[in-house]
């Protein structure tokens, strides 16, 4: 008699319930185009953020970068030195907690029916991150500019525009539908 509740028992358990089956449809795997996206941009974000914030804590400790950093001192014209400022300390800081807000959200969002959704977060995700790319080559032109004698910048700076440039272009050419990463889009 117990060995004939013990089956029963465990043919019950083994089967999925209702309540079973509706938790695994609601856990539907991330577009490889969306996770992609979505994390070049969080990559993005955080590098941007402890870059500010060694930035922040170098200027802070009055510790001087060598010269073959930074552009010559005074090499700015009030101009530009305000429009670096305001590049680096508004736009790109806002853009930056835009592209990791959306990011996040589009690789938090839980369920099957959220796949437009977690889509259009990171779409708003790349284009944070493509403005933030923007403006960054803009201040590395303003370096440009500055100081044209100073060839870490050219090297650096071109190297660093252009893979950023690459890799948002990548990341949108994947949500569009084609790449590598576009395989099941639905």
């Amino acid at each position: 008699m117990a060995d004939k509740v013990d089956k029963k028992l465990a043919a019950c358990l083994s089967l999925p319930t209702t309540v079973q089956k509706k938790q695994q449809q609601h856990k539907a795997p991330l577009l490889p185009a969306v996770q992609l996206t979505s994390l070049w941009a969080l990559l993005t974000a955080a590098i941007l953020a402890v870059s500010y914030a060694v930035g922040f804590a170098l200027v802070q400790g009055h510790i001087h970068t060598p010269s073959w950093m930074s552009p010559r001192a005074g090499s700015f014209t009030d101009a530009a030195a305000a429009e670096v400022s305001a590049i680096i300390f508004h736009g790109v800081v806002w853009c930056t907690a835009a592209q990791a807000a959306a990011a996040a959200l589009a690789l938090l969002l839980p369920g099957r029916r959220c796949r437009l959704s977690r889509r259009a977060l990171a779409c708003v995700a790349l284009a944070a991150a493509a403005t933030s790319h923007l403006m960054l080559a803009r201040v590395v032109a303003l370096y440009f500019t500055a100081d044209p004698g100073c060839v870490t910048f050219w090297i650096v700076g071109a190297l660093d525009v252009s893979y950023l440039a690459a890799w948002d272009l990548y990341c949108f050419l994947a949500l569009l539908g084609r790449g590598a990463y576009a395989n099941d889009l639905s």
